[in-house]
């Protein structure tokens, strides 16, 4: 059992360090650069959508990990100091609260996807049999 602890601690400090990054985005003292830099990083860290899907081998992780390593990496080291702690401080503490707001999140993000995916159903189908008739 203290694996999984040690696995869910892990992810949360990841899930915290990504939402400093945004936390750092939306800042206007960073330049526009920077900032389209990490939108790609975070995009792409989040994003279900791979240059190379996972199911390849080897390089359908690799390219994630290349990618998003890469560009989070570049990001700290342009961002200021002052933001980047700033950005952290801000994002532990509002990932630390409990709040109603992240589980109402989820569950937009949750039916939106479940609207996207019933639409590309319908959409598939009705091409499917518009073609037969």
């Amino acid at each position: 059992m203290t694996h999984l602890n040690a696995l869910k601690q892990k992810s949360h400090a990841f899930h915290t360090e990504v939402y400093a990054l945004y936390l750092a985005y939306r800042d206007n003292r960073i330049a526009w650069y920077v900032r389209a830099l990490l939108a790609f990083g975070i995009g792409y860290a989040l994003s279900p959508v791979d240059l190379v899907p996972d199911l390849t081998a080897v390089f359908g992780y690799l390219d994630d990990v290349v990618l998003v390593a890469v560009s989070v990496s570049l990001s700290y080291r342009l961002l200021a100091r002052g933001v980047r702690q700033e950005a952290r401080l801000q994002a532990h503490e509002e990932m630390s609260a409990v709040t109603a707001t992240s589980a109402v999140a989820l569950k937009v993000l949750s039916f939106a996807w479940l609207l996207l995916l019933t639409l590309v159903f319908v959409f598939s189908y009705k091409l499917r049999y518009l073609q037969m008739a």
